[in-house]
């Protein structure tokens, strides 16, 4: 199967935490990026957000897109208002899951905490806890594609070789680390 994933700058703030990134181009045309997506080759794809433009973005997306909730905890900072401590990750589509105990795989990740000492860590960097998670929601294995639409700083494509590199429960697997909920 094929599938994508879109981390773009988030609305009205791609100036303010990539101006200065060599691969800046300005703020992104959801419009266009989800037309892209819906009507592309993907038998699945999933699109990050933020808590901001969530409303605005979701509504953009075919209906039976499914609103997955990355909680990665509260930030201490100054402010007017209230803060954020999630993001949004929008999945449609994708493979089924045959499970056949409980699931363990749920809509919200708990995982919280920006890579800084990753290669090429960037503002928005997504951890490898959430990849694995975003992987399973789209029922991705060995053997299908992932178009990394936004690579940014290459987390995700790494991710994903080690994720399809191996059987789960092979020898030379990696463990998948666990999402707590």
């Amino acid at each position: 199967m094929r599938f994508a994933y879109a981390d773009p700058p988030y609305p009205g703030l791609s100036k303010r935490y990539y101006g200065d990134h060599r691969d800046f181009k300005g703020e992104v045309d959801h419009v266009e990026l989800l037309a892209r997506l819906t009507t592309g080759p993907y038998d699945g794809w999933a699109l990050s957000t933020s808590a901001e433009a969530l409303r605005d973005v979701w509504a953009l997306c075919p209906p039976e897109t499914r609103l997955c909730i990355w909680f990665n905890g509260p930030r201490m900072t100054k402010s007017y208002a209230a803060l954020h401590a999630y993001e949004a990750l929008l999945v449609w589509g994708g493979r089924p899951r045959a499970v056949p105990v409980v699931e363990d795989l749920c809509d919200v990740l708990q995982w919280g905490g920006r890579q800084h000492s990753h290669p090429g860590s960037l503002v928005g960097m997504k951890p490898a806890a959430f990849c694995n998670w975003l992987f399973e929601l789209l029922g991705a294995s060995r053997g299908d594609r992932l178009d990394d639409l936004f690579p940014g700083s290459g987390a995700v494509e790494r991710a994903w070789d080690l994720y399809t590199s191996s059987p789960p429960g092979s020898d030379d697997s990696l463990p998948r680390i666990p999402a707590t909920v």
